[in-house]
């Protein structure tokens, strides 16, 4: 294992990977069974709509298509890792059945076969969470508003006001009484505005148009924590569109600043560590042929939603990253070293808190809405096949 695997372990406790020398068996050894049920022709196991909830955000998954009417309930989900198929008939029981990608094997797939993935990250950024590894700063962002003119206010311990995500919070077993919130407050004709608001558009509910958002300096200093404190993935997100829309939004004029210096770094980055991959799993034509441009290209392209393509740039990233010398992934000290730009020059040297830090939001950039209020077209349990 290479030194940058262990040192992302003893960082960030990610929860994957250091699993892989111990047979499959002693790997699910403390799992506890339970036993099968028949349903129709096949045999089932029952499961929470959480723990369904959880797998999906766990696979990067995405709503396909969602239908309900007097027979009933169906939706399907894509994945990183394949489909799920729910179906719950009237008056019947509701199943999911997850079949795995069939395109690529072991003799096609270029990328290494196994990447480190967290629960309990994957939840929050979910129910539009963010937290910090070394502080008690704990932040939930609110939902896509109407179109109109809004404002931001940071009200600490503000969650159990919000609407929506809390619910989800709930369910999957966290304390809504410890999270700070960011509440979008419709604008009043009588609100004393600052000198130095910063102002977001934002898409709305309402297709292909948006709402307005101003920014008093007190919630761009949150907002600023907030992208610091971003957790690490090798992965896209299914992710809190609200928390998505408010970062990236905020964070695009200075990560289009940066976007060709970050690419050309990445770009090197592959080309001068192309050992270290291959060792670490990638396929050895594609590191030397492929890999650098689609890298480049990718941060270069502003959006996307390849989780392949996200896998092949937060690789690259890491190559430059040392827990060493760097600290930890999952808080940077970057944004907060910024103010707002809305233009013109920036730095050229990029050192790696900066590049961690812009390889976080370019996964924000190409992470996937996820409708967490799914909650509400399922039981409580289903069977799973």
């Amino acid at each position: 294992m290479q030194k940058h695997e262990s040192d992302i372990e003893s960082a960030n406790a990610f929860t994957a990977d250091v699993e892989r020398e111990r047979p499959l068996q002693q790997q699910w050894a403390s799992l506890a069974s339970q036993p099968l049920t028949r349903h129709g022709s096949t045999t089932c196991i029952l499961i929470s709509r959480t723990t369904l909830i959880t797998m999906l955000v766990l696979v990067n998954g995405r709503q396909m298509f969602r239908y309900s009417d007097a027979s009933g309930h169906r939706a399907s989900y894509a994945s990183y890792c394949g489909h799920f198929y729910i179906n719950w008939p009237l008056d019947g029981a509701a199943t999911v059945f997850f079949a795995p990608h069939a395109s690529h094997d072991r003799t096609t797939d270029v990328y290494p076969p196994r990447f480190p993935v967290r629960v309990d990250k994957c939840i929050q950024m979910v129910a539009g969470i963010v937290t910090s590894p070394n502080s008690s700063f704990k932040c939930a962002f609110a939902g896509r508003k109407q179109p109109g003119m809004w404002i931001l206010e940071y009200q600490p311990k503000g969650f159990p006001g919000a609407h929506g995500s809390r619910h989800l919070w709930n369910l999957m077993g966290g304390k809504v009484y410890e999270v700070d919130f960011l509440l979008a407050r419709r604008l009043k004709d009588d609100d004393a505005l600052q000198d130095n608001v910063v102002t977001l558009q934002l898409p709305s509910k309402e297709v292909h148009q948006s709402w307005t958002l101003l920014v008093p300096k007190a919630e761009e200093d949150i907002l600023s924590q907030a992208l610091d404190c971003l957790p690490w993935s090798s992965i896209s997100w299914s992710i809190h569109r609200g928390l998505r829309d408010m970062l990236v939004a905020y964070a695009k004029p200075t990560m289009n600043g940066y976007r060709a210096s970050l690419a050309a770094k990445l770009k090197s980055a592959v080309w001068e560590h192309s050992t270290s991959l291959v060792k670490n799993g990638w396929h050895p034509d594609f590191v030397c042929s492929s890999m650098a441009d689609i890298a480049a290209n990718s941060v270069m392209a502003g959006e996307g939603n390849s989780g392949d393509s996200v896998r092949v740039v937060t690789a690259a990233a890491l190559l430059l990253w040392d827990s060493e010398t760097c600290g930890g992934l999952d808080e940077t000290r970057f944004w907060r070293r910024r103010t707002y730009e809305s233009g013109g020059d920036v730095e050229d040297h990029l050192d790696v808190d900066a590049i961690i830090a812009l390889t976080k939001v370019f996964v924000l950039e190409w992470s996937i809405d996820f409708d967490y209020q799914m909650y509400h077209d399922l039981p409580p349990e289903l069977l799973f096949r």
